[in-house]
C-alpha cells in the first residue's frame, strides 16, 4: 500500500510499525500473520484495553446487562470457524496486548452483540467522474453507541509472506473485512441485506466477513473476486459493493444464491440494504426501519445531478449530506435509533482512502 511518506510515525515493534493520520491509527504489519498479529497487539495495546473495557465490560455487561456466557457465545460463534491463518493472527495479538486470548475474541465480535442496522455505498466511474479516476464512497451505519466505540477506528495493513497486500478499517480488535482496499486496487465494502434476504443465518459456515478479508487478500482483480462469490456461500444475507480501478459492480448475496448487478447507470451504483437486481421479481416492503429505499433514492438523485464532477471532494459532500435533507447520512437530532459511525471515500486506482468519524475526526 502507499501513502505511508505522509503519516506520522508512532512507533515501531517486530517488523511491524504504527503511523497515524490525524487521530486514525494506522498499524502497518508485516509476515506471517502470527507475527502480524503480536505486531498488532503491541502497536495498539493502549486501544485494544480501552475500547475492551468501554465496550465489553461498560457497555455490553454493565450497562446492557449481557451476561459472560452470552457474549463468549457469541463471539465464538464468529470466531471458530475463521480459517487458521487469522485465527493464528488473534492469537498472535493476544501475546503482545494485554489481552487473553478469550478477551481478544470477544472484542473481535465488538458488532455481534447486537442485530446490523443499515449502510450505504455509492461508486461512480467513467461519465459520471468525467473520464476522471473511479471513486467509492460508503457510509458505515450502526447504533448510536458505537459512535463512541469508532473513536478506535483502525486501518490495518497487512503485508503477508504470501498474498497480495491489503488494508481493511474497522474497529481496533476487529479482525474481518467489512471495508478493505487491496494493493491491486481492489475495493470492497459490505451493507446488510436483510430486508430482501430476510432473517436466514447458517451457523455451520465461515462468516462473509471473514471470507472477504480472505478474498482481499487472495483476489487481484474483478473477475477473481467474481469467481470468489461464484464459489462461497454466506451464512447471512449481504450486499457487497466491489471495484477496481474501472468499474463498479453489486453482489446481492442471499445464503441461497447471489445476483451480480452491473449498476444503475453507466458509470454509477447505489445499494443500500435491499436487493436492487430486477431478476429477483421482489417488491421491496421496508418494515426493517432501515430506510433503505429513501436512502438509496436519495444517492441516485444526488449522483445524477453532479454527473461529471465527482471527485473525492464531491464523494465527501454527497456523504455528508444527511437523509433529511436529501442524503443517505443518519441525522443526529435523536430522531433515529441509528447513526452514521463513520464514513469512507477511496480511490482504486491510486490505493487513497479518506475518513471521517462524525464528532470525532473531519475527513
Amino acid at each position: 500500500m502507499t501513502g505511508l511518506a505522509d503519516l506520522e510515525l508512532i512507533s515501531s515493534f517486530e517488523g511491524g510499525r504504527l503511523y497515524r493520520s490525524g487521530k486514525i491509527n494506522v498499524p502497518v504489519l508485516h509476515g506471517s500473520y502470527h507475527r502480524m498479529g503480536r505486531q498488532y497487539g503491541h502497536l495498539l495495546s493502549g486501544e485494544l484495553k480501552s475500547l475492551y473495557m468501554n465496550a465489553v465490560v461498560d457497555h455490553f455487561q454493565r450497562a446492557r446487562g449481557l451476561s459472560g456466557d452470552e457474549m463468549d457465545k457469541a463471539a465464538m460463534s464468529l470466531y471458530r470457524f475463521y480459517p487458521r491463518r487469522f485465527k493464528d493472527m488473534i492469537g498472535g495479538m493476544a501475546e503482545t496486548s494485554g489481552l487473553s486470548l478469550r478477551e481478544q475474541i470477544m472484542l473481535n465480535a465488538i458488532e455481534f452483540y447486537g442485530l446490523m442496522p443499515g449502510c450505504s455505498g455509492i461508486i461512480a466511474w467513467g461519465d459520471y467522474t468525467k473520464g476522471q479516476a473511479l471513486v467509492a464512497g460508503r457510509n458505515y451505519d450502526w447504533f448510536e453507541e458505537y459512535s463512541a466505540f469508532a473513536q478506535s477506528l483502525t486501518v490495518t495493513v497487512f503485508n503477508p509472506d504470501s498474498g497480495v497486500p491489503n488494508a481493511i478499517i474497522t474497529f481496533a480488535g476487529v479482525i474481518y473485512a467489512t471495508t478493505g482496499l487491496n494493493a491491486r486496487g481492489l475495493f470492497l465494502e459490505l451493507n446488510n441485506g436483510l430486508p430482501s434476504g430476510g432473517s436466514l443465518k447458517y451457523n455451520d459456515r465461515v462468516p462473509a466477513i471473514v471470507n472477504l478479508l480472505a478474498a482481499l487478500t487472495d483476489c487481484g482483480s474483478l473477475d477473481e473476486l467474481d469467481a470468489f462469490f461464484n464459489t462461497t456461500r454466506t451464512e447471512f444475507s449481504f450486499i457487497v459493493n466491489a471495484a477496481d480501478r474501472m468499474r463498479g459492480v453489486s453482489y446481492e448475496w442471499a445464503p441461497f444464491e447471489h445476483r451480480r448487478r452491473d449498476g444503475d447507470a453507466e458509470g454509477l451504483l447505489v445499494s443500500t440494504n435491499h436487493f436492487a437486481h430486477p431478476s429477483w421479481g421482489t417488491v421491496l416492503q421496508d418494515q426493517a426501519g432501515f430506510e433503505t429505499v429513501l436512502r438509496r433514492e436519495n444517492l441516485l438523485a444526488l449522483g445524477h445531478e453532479r454527473k461529471g464532477r465527482i471527485d473525492p471532494e464531491v464523494m465527501e459532500e454527497i456523504l455528508d449530506i444527511p437523509m433529511n435533507e436529501g442524503g443517505a447520512t443518519w441525522p443526529v437530532d435523536g430522531s433515529m435509533p441509528y447513526r452514521t459511525t463513520y464514513q469512507i471515500v477511496a480511490v482504486p486506482a491510486s490505493l487513497l482512502l479518506w475518513l471521517k468519524v462524525p464528532g470525532f475526526q473531519e475527513w
